[in-house]
């Protein structure tokens, strides 16, 4: 199913739907919370409810191929997921967890179950880290991913306690390595380890990214975010901070590269929707090149949404046509799109996505430079309702009609 989709507005919407498909009913379509992995030359899509995960395969046209799916006992963090290959690209999905560690020390293991295309149950679970006895589960945090080729998983994990670094390990097939974790902030000394907080997992150019906020060491009420993306053939990472004028609130940023070392990303403060962008230096090959941040606040003010407890949650950012940016909102009555210039401007007039009644579920999606895929459910108008999902391809061309 193809559309073209918009408010109804006097100027063109600064984005359009390019595809747009509902999904076959099922378990997994119909779970409210699901992530969005691109896995070769299309994506994974899994999600965790009741005991049960589930998971599939989705082409770039919106094709849905279900696997069998597991079950997992209640874990005490996560999951979370990632992908990787055994036979060929995202053929296996990885779940991360935190359970409670079967050691007789205690604490807590973070888990990593595996379950290919084709088999019916998963395998053992892998630890790839035991946390130290009497750690509070609620100062643990996950994230994983997978590289955009399919080909390896990643995951991430961290105590958010002052000192210590998150530490991430990249998983091959059956996520069974002999590779010792990394850290995100690799510095011996505790002290320069930032107090971080709000760690996610990016899209990124490899897939590989991730991020966390922590206060800017130099200016009170203002935040810092640090990004790593690591490259999945070479084993390195490039690690970057920027520094913002605002004070992150609530863990609500999105981060994404933009076209030619650019980089594009959006933030929730307590009274505002705001983005930034990371503009590389004119010359890098100069020796202490910088590249500047440039925040603009407010964009789009809580008073925009009726107040502060209105305010919808933060979808994802993108760059788009021209050296803009487009930014994405989690609303029930239905995802909004907002297309800038980079001077706060709006282009275009938001695009709205569809609902049949306004009552949809949180956005999941995945960032490209040509294109931001999303998937999402809306509650029917039948008696008594349901509840299906849609695949969109989201565009936002360098030239408006």
């Amino acid at each position: 199913m193809f559309a073209l989709l918009s408010c109804s507005s006097d100027p063109p919407p600064g984005a359009a739907v390019t595809k747009d498909v509902t999904l076959p009913d099922s378990p997994l379509t119909r779970m409210a919370n699901v992530t969005l992995l691109r896995a070769g030359s299309g994506f994974v899509m899994a999600g965790y409810e009741s005991g049960q995960v589930r998971w599939g395969h989705i082409s770039l046209d919106g094709v849905l191929t279900e696997a069998a799916g597991f079950a997992l006992a209640k874990p005490v963090v996560g999951p979370v997921f990632g992908a990787t290959k055994k036979v060929v690209a995202g053929d296996q999905l990885i779940a991360i967890a935190v359970t409670t560690s079967a050691t007789a020390m205690g604490g807590y293991d973070v888990t990593a179950t595996v379950q290919s295309t084709e088999a019916s149950t998963a395998a053992a679970p892998v630890v790839l880290a035991t946390l130290p006895a009497g750690t509070d589960p609620t100062t643990v945090q996950i994230a994983a991913g997978s590289a955009t080729s399919g080909n390896v998983g990643v995951a991430a994990w961290g105590i958010r306690v002052r000192g210590i670094s998150p530490s991430y390990l990249l998983l091959p097939a059956d996520a069974v390595t002999t590779a010792a974790p990394s850290k995100m902030f690799d510095d011996a000394d505790p002290n320069k380890v930032p107090n971080w907080d709000c760690l996610a997992a990016m899209s990124g150019t490899t897939g590989l990214g991730f991020s966390a906020v922590a206060p800017d060491a130099y200016v009170a009420q203002t935040s810092d975010l640090h990004t790593l993306e690591i490259d999945e053939t070479s084993g390195g990472n490039t690690s970057m901070q920027y520094q913002f004028i605002v004070e992150i609130a609530n863990c609500q940023v999105v981060a994404e590269p933009g076209p030619k070392g650019a980089y594009v990303m959006a933030m929730g403060t307590s009274n505002a929707i705001d983005f930034a962008m990371y503009y590389p230096p004119v010359d890098p090959s100069i020796p202490g090149a910088s590249g500047t941040v440039t925040t603009i606040d407010p964009v789009l003010s809580a008073s925009s949404f009726g107040d502060p407890l209105n305010m919808p949650r933060l979808a994802f950012v993108s760059p788009a046509g021209g050296g803009d940016i487009a930014i994405g909102l989690t609303r029930a009555a239905g995802p909004q799109v907002f297309r800038y210039g980079y001077n706060a401007i709006p282009h275009g007039s938001p695009l709205t996505l569809r609902s049949e009644k306004g009552q949809t579920g949180p956005v999941a999606s995945w960032v490209g430079l040509d294109a931001v895929y999303v998937t999402y459910t809306d509650q029917t108008k039948t008696t008594p309702p349901s509840v299906k999902r849609y695949f969109m391809r989201i565009e936002s061309p360098g030239t408006l009609p």
